[in-house]
């Protein structure tokens, strides 16, 4: 692993999945991260903390945030566990769309579980576009829960490093082999063989004439009987003409449905239909999230003070929106994108967005706009 001193480095540890052998002081358990990668190579760690409320006590978690090196710290419920994992996912990717140089490594820190395979899947998406990602594990990964294991390989964008970290959460032992360094060269390496990433996530790159992009949770939001999608396609133009000038641009569609029915499809509008997607809604919204964050990367904003290209996220927000993706889709306003959302209710911490009406949106007839509209 080539040396990456000076560039900030993300740690997302899975505190649910893979905890200290005893309670350790939080000041100890953080020194103790730092150290361990610090010693690989890494510099200027920055840690973010997964868990759930039978791990975190609200008292470990205000500790925790009392922590100049550790950023937040996430507890769910034990009912919400599987939820963790997309927040991390969602996390991951922002700090990618933020890293413009694609220098800054992401160290997943973590056991391997059932669920290992999906969040390869996602990283996949990261890795293909140049991003650095890592895994930290407590030992020698095996080829189960449906990944590959190789050892002693090149490495490139189809498999993820393995840090094997056996006494990551050891301070004494950090401090006893302080001028040693662990990442020993003549030992064997390991590296995960990433599965294919999701096909929609492959690039979001926008064909040649089409400026604005959208994201919609068919199930928040279905299609009134007897719309057609042709129309449907109309009035999103025309609500986006009627607030940004983009007098010859089309659009393009990503229609998320959880199960394989969807009967809105026409030849004439450019649509993707992401099939399966998750049942709840919390995991179906931060897999969208995590969509139009990569969608970002690879339709970054015009420099020289030109704005666009546009985004426009259909879906219902949830209580915690402003965590999962009001202040993401903020952040990208800010940066240069024109971004747009239907809401049936005006968030209240929306600052940068343009509001829409799912009413309009779902007329059955076209809106006026500044200009006539085409395909």
């Amino acid at each position: 692993m080539p040396s990456v001193w000076g560039k900030r480095t993300h740690l997302l540890w899975k505190a649910d999945r893979w905890l200290p052998d005893k309670y350790e002081e939080p000041g100890f358990t953080c020194l103790s991260l730092g150290l361990s990668v610090s010693r690989r190579g890494f510099s200027d760690e920055h840690i973010i903390v997964y868990g759930n409320s039978d791990i975190f006590s609200e008292d470990l978690e205000h500790e925790y945030f009392l922590r100049p090196e550790c950023d937040y710290i996430l507890r769910f419920s034990k009912e919400e566990a599987h939820q963790i994992n997309y927040m991390m996912l969602v996390d991951a990717v922002l700090m990618a769309s933020h890293d413009d140089d694609h220098v800054s490594p992401l160290v997943i820190i973590t056991k391997l579980a059932q669920d290992t395979e999906m969040i390869c899947r996602v990283l996949a998406s990261l890795t293909s576009r140049g991003f650095p990602v890592l895994f930290a594990l407590p030992e020698a990964p095996q080829s189960n829960f449906g990944i590959t294991v190789s050892s002693n390989v090149v490495l490139g964008p189809e498999r993820i490093p393995v840090l094997l970290c056996p006494h990551l959460f050891d301070l004494l032992d950090h401090l006893e082999h302080e001028e040693e360094d662990e990442d020993v060269k003549h030992s064997q390496r390991y590296f995960i063989e990433l599965p294919p990433p999701d096909a929609h996530t492959k690039s979001f790159s926008m064909p040649q004439g089409v400026e604005t992009c959208v994201f919609w949770d068919v199930s928040d939001y279905p299609l009134p009987l007897g719309l057609q999608l042709p129309v449907f396609y109309e009035n999103i133009l025309s609500a986006v003409r009627a607030l940004v000038p983009c007098p010859c641009g089309g659009i393009s569609i990503y229609a998320y449905v959880d199960n394989d029915e969807f009967d809105y499809e026409d030849a004439r509008v450019l649509i993707t239909v992401v099939r399966n997607s998750p049942a709840d809604k919390f995991s179906r919204l931060a897999k969208m999230t995590m969509d139009f964050l990569l969608w970002s990367i690879d339709n970054p904003a015009v420099p020289h003070g030109t704005r666009g290209p546009n985004l426009l996220l259909i879906s219902k927000l949830l209580q915690d929106d402003e965590l999962n993706c009001l202040h993401k889709l903020d952040n990208l306003s800010t940066n240069g994108l024109n971004v747009f959302l239907t809401s049936e209710k005006i968030p209240r911490k929306v600052n940068y967005v343009h509001l829409l009406s799912w009413q309009d949106l779902s007329a059955d007839g076209k809106l006026k706009s500044r200009e006539d509209t085409h395909y």
